[in-house]
């Protein structure tokens, strides 16, 4: 009988202490960030590179298997003088027979964060298919390290084209996580 008194005790403070968390608003951890990836593409400071597959060196010319690996700058705006914030690595394939007019890019990528950040030594890995159809493309975010160590989330992104001067092309970049434990 002592036994099952203590149990039932327990069980009625683990239930208070459960509604007080509720009351205080406890809850999840949740983050809105906003970023911007300046990829350039082509000449000496080449950030894309199309590394294997069909048209390899010649956008225009990519098409189904072609593989790309990326090393981009992370900002804090769209300017090109902005604020640099990390860099954006991975890589991507083109996974559709018809290229990237019916598919898009599937990419594996992580965003690090440096120095001039408020979240340096920290990262955050996506995956996702970026797509060459109407903006902004989703991304699922799987996890972090660092300061981003439990978040998970999404991403969206669009093209900046208002700042966009090839060979630079600039990504706005809004995510939404939320710290799971």
């Amino acid at each position: 009988m002592a036994i099952s008194a203590a149990a039932y005790t327990l069980t009625v403070v683990l239930c208070i202490c459960s509604l007080q968390l509720l009351v205080a608003g406890a809850g999840p951890e949740t983050l809105k960030l906003t970023f911007y990836a300046h990829e350039t593409r082509g000449g000496p400071n080449a950030t894309l590179l199309p590394a294997a597959g069909t048209g390899q060196g010649n956008f225009s010319a990519l098409g189904w298997g072609s593989f790309m690996v990326f090393d981009n700058r992370l900002k804090e705006g769209a300017a090109a003088d902005s604020k640099l914030l990390g860099r954006i690595t991975g890589s991507g394939a083109l996974t559709t027979i018809g290229g990237l007019p019916t598919g898009g890019v599937q990419v594996t990528s992580k965003f690090w964060f440096g120095e001039g950040s408020k979240y340096p030594g920290s990262s955050f890995t996506l995956v996702g298919t970026l797509s060459y159809g109407p903006a902004p493309w989703e991304l699922i975010v799987i996890g972090g390290t660092g300061y981003f160590r439990g978040f998970s989330g999404y991403g969206l992104s669009a093209p900046e084209n208002s700042t966009t001067v090839p060979p630079l092309f600039v990504y706005k970049w809004n995510f939404h996580l939320t710290k799971h434990f």
